[in-house]
């Protein structure tokens, strides 16, 4: 089985020079600079336009079919989102829809020295965002076509997981936050039902909210899992990164849910994710945030 982390077609910088250049022309290639890259997708900038190039079978046309309804939802939601400006086609040398996005200002939380008054003061924004999302109407998601959402894994898978993820982190120095994450999660919360699901983002944490230069929160990207979901997908922020003292502050700002259970649990579940990415890899950044988010759903 591939490693999530080995690229299947890996997009150097020549590559995504010829890539843009071939169907762009009108950008300056000569402005190419590296973003990063995740999971599924190696990102460079051009000019100000972020690119997304998919590198896995899993995500080659994630963009593409999900194109259409950002581009509608830009205008309805209170922090800026990625709004598509071109969509590029597969070649012959690369199998995928690469998207092109403006570009939004703003950096990761696990690259600026955010406090906890910072994080406080984020909640509300935060509630109000997923508020307006989750309040448009379901029927938005066949009107843009998207996708039908794929099996994520039960309460009780996740909590299994969970064991699994704490095992992996035993002999690293977050063995007991980790084991103490997955006591946690035990036991499963209820499973979401069909009437509780809403238009969520799908897959919101840490490494997809962008704040700036003032620790202002100024968007929310990565919008590959938009669908007709379990709303607590989203609402996990509540407690992986609103401090304790904020949490009542968000939910004053979002308003009542049956999710909350289900979002501290997947919290944990996602904290350990990051964790052991973390670890694994020696990313720092990602690694202190995933043990900072552990602490605070612990809380």
């Amino acid at each position: 089985m591939t490693d999530r982390w080995s690229p299947t077609w890996p997009v150097d910088r020549a590559l995504a020079e010829r890539l843009i250049a071939g169907q762009f022309p009108q950008l300056d290639i000569t402005t190419l600079l590296s973003v990063g890259h995740g999971w599924d997708h190696r990102v460079w900038r051009c000019e100000d336009v972020l690119f997304r190039f998919p590198h896995q079978p899993s995500a080659l046309t994630v963009g593409r079919d999900r194109a259409d309804a950002l581009r509608d939802l830009a205008p309805l939601l209170p922090l800026a989102i990625p709004s598509p400006v071109c969509v590029g086609l597969p070649t012959t040398e690369y199998p995928g829809h690469f998207v092109g996005y403006r570009w939004i200002d703003g950096d990761l939380p696990a690259r600026l020295p955010l406090t906890t008054d910072d994080r406080a003061r984020a909640a509300p924004v935060l509630a109000g965002f997923t508020r307006a999302l989750h309040a448009l109407p379901r029927d938005r998601a066949a009107a843009w076509q998207l996708p039908d959402a794929e099996p994520r894994g039960t309460m009780e898978e996740r909590t299994v997981n969970g064991r699994l993820r704490a095992e992996q982190l035993k002999d690293s120095p977050f063995a007991g936050l980790a084991r103490r994450a997955a006591e946690a999660m035990d036991p499963p919360p209820p499973e979401c039902t069909e009437a509780e699901k809403l238009l969520v983002h799908g897959d919101l944490h840490a490494g997809q909210v962008l704040f700036d230069d003032a620790h202002a929160l100024v968007g929310v990207i990565d919008w590959d899992s938009l669908e007709v979901g379990d709303p607590a997908f989203d609402l996990l922020m509540a407690f992986s990164f609103v401090p304790p003292r904020a949490r009542a502050a968000f939910w004053d700002a979002y308003g009542p849910s049956t999710a909350v259970g289900r979002a501290r649990h997947l919290a944990l579940s996602y904290g350990l994710a990051l964790l052991a990415q973390g670890v694994a890899t020696g990313d720092a950044g990602v690694r202190d945030e995933a043990a900072f988010s552990l602490e605070n759903a612990l809380g």
